[in-house]
């Protein structure tokens, strides 16, 4: 349903613009592919965890991951039916199970902190053969802007965050993050 909603707004903008290029074209369906999934996936996220009473957590889990996310890339399920069940489970560790855990020792915070900004440097941007980032220029931008962004969430999370709830919830994202760039979960398509 979202890929021929995005297909009809692709070929509005063919028949009504001077953009003919294929690959323009193909770009801009993606882009809109991209933009109705992750809207369907946050509204049926909201609904869940408003249902759950754990809004909180997934509001301060996605701010986590997606500015660290969006620069380090990540697994890119297949369909929007398993992309949407892969985030469901995402978000139901970091944001449901998480919080009800103990306050771990603070070398194991540390612990976790390093090996992330290890793995980032290392591992960042994860390959994803839709957004292929070819130029080394570019690369290196977004290892430093992952990299960035993971030393400030460490930070904030570190020296911030009193709440056990949000330091556990915003140290499970950074983990479930790092992990998917050095597990091949499965070849994309």
């Amino acid at each position: 349903m979202l890929k021929n909603l995005s297909y009809k707004l692709t070929s509005y903008i063919k028949n009504n613009s001077d953009i003919k290029n294929t690959e323009d074209l193909e770009k801009i369906n993606y882009s809109f592919q991209v933009i109705l999934n992750e809207c369907f996936k946050i509204i049926v996220l909201t609904i869940l965890f408003l249902i759950l009473g754990r809004i909180q957590y997934l509001l301060f889990s996605m701010a986590v991951l997606l500015s660290i996310r969006i620069f380090s890339g990540g697994y890119h399920a297949d369909t929007t039916t398993k992309c949407l069940l892969w985030t469901t489970l995402f978000f139901l560790t970091t944001s449901l199970a998480a919080p009800m855990f103990p306050r771990l020792s603070i070398l194991t915070y540390k612990a976790v902190s390093l090996l992330s900004i290890i793995i980032v440097f290392f591992k960042s941007p994860y390959p994803n053969t839709k957004r292929p980032v070819k130029d080394k220029k570019r690369r290196w931008y977004l290892k430093f802007i992952s990299i960035f962004h993971m030393f400030l969430w460490i930070v904030i999370l570190l020296f911030f965050i009193d709440n056990t709830a949000y330091l556990n919830c915003g140290f499970m994202t950074i983990l479930l993050q790092i992990l998917q760039l050095i597990i091949p979960i499965r070849k994309e398509s």
